[in-house]
């Protein structure tokens, strides 16, 4: 199990002087080892959470997320079959309560994950951050005023047309470890398919292999221009409650995808 060490020096400009315990969230929803992957899918849906805590008498021995439940779902497993032992991330990256937020910062960005488990003095789980609570404690706004959605978008997004099946978004999503497949009409964005979407899916017992997307898809898509400010777009999401922003030109078409993601890789540069 890996560990970060409690925060020590000066704190980097935009971190405040604030440790895990007092950003996490706590309690942790978390699941015993040997649960089903649908009873996994289950929770994650009710409680509209990205990640699961998986646990051994109440120390995390995994961790199953959104993104592990695309890449079950490309199995195409009996999910009331396989235990969440199975399916699972191990070891989960993990840090104490007193850790600083400028190191878990560094350590999620470091290790390219998204979410990390709060440990108390027993090695028991105390809680869970994840990239959007950091981003929340930065003075993300200030930081990201002179920039625009051009910027830091991802060109060249995955995108499939309406009437395509819905395994071939399960597919690409877990060969390229993508967090969403965008879907479109003649070109422009109609909708949009994500981890999120496919967690519901699962639990929903819906058969991906028949299914269209334009039966699955998130709709209307929210959309902005690539000179958007960053300011405007984290508006944009926080009002939509999402975490991604399809880009398009003055024709309505698709040319891109921002993130929270991108903009905690930013703030990291």
């Amino acid at each position: 199990m890996q560990s970060s060490p409690s925060a020590t020096g000066s704190v980097a400009a935009g971190l405040p002087p604030a440790t895990l315990a007092d950003i996490m969230t706590s309690p942790a929803t978390a699941v015993p080892a040997d649960y089903s992957v649908q009873w996994a899918l289950s929770v994650m849906r009710g409680q509209r959470i990205s990640a699961l805590v998986v646990t051994d008498a109440e120390r995390p021995v995994g961790i199953f997320t959104e993104r592990d439940a695309v890449r079950f779902a490309a199995q195409h497993r009996d999910a009331e079959a396989v235990p969440i032992s199975e399916a699972m991330r191990t070891p989960p990256l993990t840090a104490p309560t007193d850790t600083g937020v400028r190191d878990a910062y560094r350590l999620l960005a470091e290790r390219r994950v998204r979410h990390l488990i709060v440990t108390d003095q027993a090695g028991q789980v105390a809680g869970i951050i994840s990239e959007a609570d950091l981003i929340d404690r930065l003075t993300t706004k200030d930081l990201l005023a002179d920039t625009d959605v051009n910027a830091i978008m991802t060109r060249g997004v995955v995108t499939l047309p309406e009437d395509a099946l819905a395994r071939e978004a399960v597919r690409v999503m877990a060969d390229r470890h993508l967090g969403s497949v965008v879907v479109e009409r003649h070109g422009r964005p109609v909708g949009i398919v994500t981890e999120r979407d496919l967690v519901r899916l699962g639990d929903e017992g819906v058969d991906l292999v028949v299914t269209r997307m334009s039966a699955i898809m998130s709709h209307p898509v929210q959309t902005v221009t690539g000179a958007t400010r960053l300011t405007e777009a984290i508006t944009r999401m926080e009002e939509a409650g999402t975490r991604r922003l399809v880009v398009v030109d003055e024709s309505g078409n698709t040319v891109g995808i921002v993130t929270r993601h991108d903009m905690f890789k930013v703030v990291h540069d």
